[in-house]
C-alpha cells in the first residue's frame, strides 16, 4: 500500500499534465482576483451584432421608453421599411431603434405623445424576447407597454439548435441575466459541459473579454499606423462588405445596411429558406419556446408591464409551407397563455388587411406594407391601452 502511494506521488510530481493543470488553476484564481480591477464592461463585445447596436443605444439613452417593440425580422422589416417609406428617408438599421410612424399615429389617435424603442432583431426566438425583457426592461427602463410581434417560426425554427445558441441569448447571458434558465436553455450534453466549465473557470467564463481586448488593441494599432481615427469611416467596397456579411453575420458595421423608401414593387420568393426552417417539427423545441412565452407573460404581469402579443402578417404561401395543423395549434397555445395571464392578443394575419403586394417576400413586409401594419396596429392598440389616458405619455 505504501508503494502505491509512493508511485502515485511520483507520477503526480513528475507529470507535465498535473503541473499544467496546477498552473492553470493558479492562473485562474489570480485572474478571478484581478478581474474587478480590469474595469471591463459586460456591454463590451467583440461582435457588433444587431442586438449589440440595440442594447448600446438603449443603455446610453437617458429617456425612458413608454412602448417597447419586440419581434424577429418580421417586425424589423415593418419598422425600418415602414419608417423609410413614411418619412421618405433612408433608415440606418444599426442605429434606427424607434418607430416614428407609430409615435405619430399614436398621438393622432389618443392625443398624447409617447416614446418608443425597438428591440426588433432578425432571428429572434421567444427565448430571446424573454432574455431581452427580463434582463433590460427593469427599474427605470421598464416601459408601460410591451408590443411583441410573434409568428410560428419563433417557436419552431429548424435551424436552431437550442435557445442558448442565439447571439441575443449569449449577449444577455453576458450581461448577467438568465441564470435561472441557464441549464434548461442548453439541452445538449456539450452545451451543458461548456456552461459548467464557464461556471468554475473565470478565464473561460470571460473568454470574450480577451477577444474584445484583442480587437481593441488591433484597432488602436491600426489607428496609429494608418491615421484613421474611426475605422467605421473607412468606405469598404460593396463586394467586400457583402462577403463580410456572409462570413461574419454576427458582426455589422455602422453603415452595412441602409433601408430605402419603396419606389417600386418587388417580390423575392424565399419559400426554399422557409421550407427548410419548417422542414421538421421538433416538439421539444416547441414546448421549450412555449415555456419561455409563459415566463415572459408572467414577468410582465408581475412587473406591471402591459403586454400585447401581435400575430404578425404572413402570406398564404408561407403558411402552406408549415406542417399540417401547426399554425392552428400555435395560435391555440398562444391564445390560451394570453388569456391565462390577462394579456392582449391582436391577430393581424388577415388577408382582408394585407395582400401579397404588401410583402417583399413570403414573410417580410415592404415599405407600404410596413406603413399599413403600423396603421392597423395603432388603430387596435392605442385606444385600449393604459397609455391612451395620457397618464404615462410624454409631455414636451
Amino acid at each position: 500500500m505504501n508503494q502505491f502511494w509512493k508511485n502515485l506521488t511520483k507520477v503526480m510530481t513528475t507529470s507535465y499534465l498535473v503541473w499544467a493543470c496546477f498552473g492553470f488553476i493558479c492562473l485562474d484564481l489570480a485572474f478571478k482576483a484581478a478581474y474587478p480591477y480590469l474595469r471591463l464592461s459586460a456591454y463590451n463585445s467583440p461582435n457588433r451584432s444587431w442586438v449589440w447596436w440595440a442594447v448600446r443605444d438603449f443603455h446610453q439613452s437617458t429617456e425612458k421608453p413608454d412602448v417597447v417593440l419586440l419581434g424577429s425580422s418580421l417586425m424589423m422589416a415593418a419598422l425600418h421599411n415602414g419608417d423609410a417609406t413614411y418619412l421618405n428617408l433612408p433608415q440606418n438599421v444599426a442605429v434606427h431603434h424607434r418607430s416614428s410612424l407609430l409615435e405619430e399615429l399614436w398621438q393622432n389617435q389618443s392625443g398624447n405623445k409617447i416614446r418608443t424603442f425597438a428591440f426588433a432583431i432578425g432571428g429572434q426566438m421567444v427565448s430571446d424576447a424573454y432574455a431581452l425583457t427580463s434582463t433590460l426592461l427593469v427599474g427605470q427602463k421598464k416601459p408601460k407597454l410591451l408590443v411583441y410581434g410573434i409568428a410560428p417560426r419563433d417557436f419552431m425554427d429548424n435551424t436552431l439548435t437550442s435557445p442558448a445558441s442565439t447571439e441575443t441569448f449569449r449577449y444577455m447571458s453576458r450581461l448577467g441575466g438568465l441564470k435561472d434558465v441557464a441549464w434548461q436553455s442548453r439541452p445538449t450534453f456539450w452545451e451543458q459541459v461548456e456552461y459548467g466549465l464557464a461556471c468554475v473557470s473565470p478565464i473561460y467564463e470571460h473568454r470574450l473579454d480577451f477577444v474584445y481586448l484583442q480587437h481593441h488593441y488591433v484597432q488602436a494599432l491600426l489607428k496609429h499606423l494608418t491615421g484613421f481615427q474611426n475605422p467605421d469611416e473607412v468606405h469598404t467596397p460593396f463586394v467586400v462588405r457583402r462577403q463580410a456579411l456572409l462570413e461574419l453575420p454576427e458582426d455589422q458595421g455602422i453603415n452595412d445596411l441602409m433601408v430605402m423608401p419603396d419606389k417600386e414593387y418587388k417580390y423575392d420568393d424565399n419559400s426554399a429558406e422557409y421550407r427548410m426552417r419548417y422542414r421538421a417539427f421538433k416538439p421539444k423545441l416547441f414546448e421549450v419556446q412555449v415555456a419561455f412565452l409563459e415566463r415572459l407573460l408572467r414577468y410582465c404581469q408581475t412587473e406591471g408591464i402591459e403586454l400585447c402579443l401581435v400575430n404578425m402578417p404572413l402570406t398564404v404561401d408561407n403558411v402552406k409551407l408549415m406542417p399540417p395543423g401547426f399554425y392552428d395549434s400555435y395560435k391555440q397555445r398562444v391564445l390560451g397563455l394570453t388569456n391565462k395571464y390577462q394579456a392582449r392578443f391582436i391577430d393581424l394575419n388577415d388577408t382582408a388587411i394585407f395582400s401579397k403586394t404588401d410583402f417583399a417576400d413570403s414573410v417580410h413586409m415592404n415599405g407600404n406594407g410596413g406603413v399599413k401594419f403600423f396603421r392597423a396596429l395603432s388603430t387596435k392598440i392605442a385606444p385600449a391601452s393604459r397609455l391612451a389616458t395620457g397618464q404615462h405619455g410624454v409631455t414636451q
